[in-house]
């Protein structure tokens, strides 16, 4: 978990064993959006998928109480 008061949010990292970032799902509660960012060229897919599932469970609801699908309305 990594808050961000600049980007207003709070995201959730996948870190491999060198303790680098590879991959992060960001909550912003500014404009309701959820976004995911990979920052190596591969990553496995179990990896990406339980990084998606523990987001889903630590980022709801959005900061004012919106659940995380509130932000999927325009989508």
């Amino acid at each position: 978990m990594a808050s961000d008061v600049i980007r207003d949010g709070l995201g959730v990292e996948l870190i491999d064993g060198a303790d680098l970032v590879v991959a992060a799902v960001f909550r912003c509660d500014a404009d309701h959006t959820v976004s995911f960012s990979q920052f190596v060229e591969s990553v496995p897919l179990h990896a990406i998928e339980m990084l998606i599932a523990r987001a889903r469970d630590r980022l709801d609801p959005f900061e004012d109480g919106k659940p995380l699908s509130y932000g999927e309305r325009d989508a």
